[in-house]
């Protein structure tokens, strides 16, 4: 994960642009939806934020004028999800954290790093810990189980 920004210390944000689905979940989650001021297209869950944050486009066509208008004191990314353009051209005068998200572990650290810039501390180690102990049971659960293989697609049409 990295934070690209002019000003790298960015705690309890009051306007947070999410460019990622997930990632505005993750900030409801943390009992953020009030400083969600906007997000894309494809954020569509929870549903009433459709209605009440700003829409800037999607995650690869954001509408960088209507972000910069928005003069947000955090915008999260993901590598994966948004173009390199866009997050370099918005970094350049507003604080990102760009997010890089390969497995387990990197998802807990998002979490934690998530949870220390909105300060937010205490949800999202609870979050850590919940999801770390339900990946024990499943662990414990598949102990001495044949390995399977799978393969999961996240698209609207693989």
């Amino acid at each position: 994960m990295i934070i690209i920004s002019k000003n790298e210390t960015c705690l309890s944000p009051t306007s947070i642009v999410s460019l990622v689905p997930s990632i505005t979940e993750l900030l409801c989650h943390l009992h953020l939806a009030d400083q969600i001021t906007g997000v894309t297209k494809f954020c569509i869950s929870p549903a009433h934020l459709r209605s009440q944050k700003v829409m800037i486009g999607g995650t690869k066509k954001l509408d960088r004028q209507k972000v910069i208008s928005l003069q947000p004191d955090l915008i999260i990314a993901n590598k994966e999800e948004n173009t390199k353009a866009d997050i370099e051209t918005l970094a350049k005068t507003l604080p990102v954290l760009l997010t890089d998200v390969n497995n387990l572990s990197d998802a807990l650290e998002m979490i934690d790093s998530i949870g220390f810039l909105t300060n937010r501390i205490k949800e999202s180690k609870q979050l850590i810990h919940n999801i770390s102990s339900a990946f024990l049971k499943l662990q414990h659960s598949l102990a001495g189980q044949p390995k399977i293989k799978v393969l999961y697609l996240i698209w609207q049409d693989p």
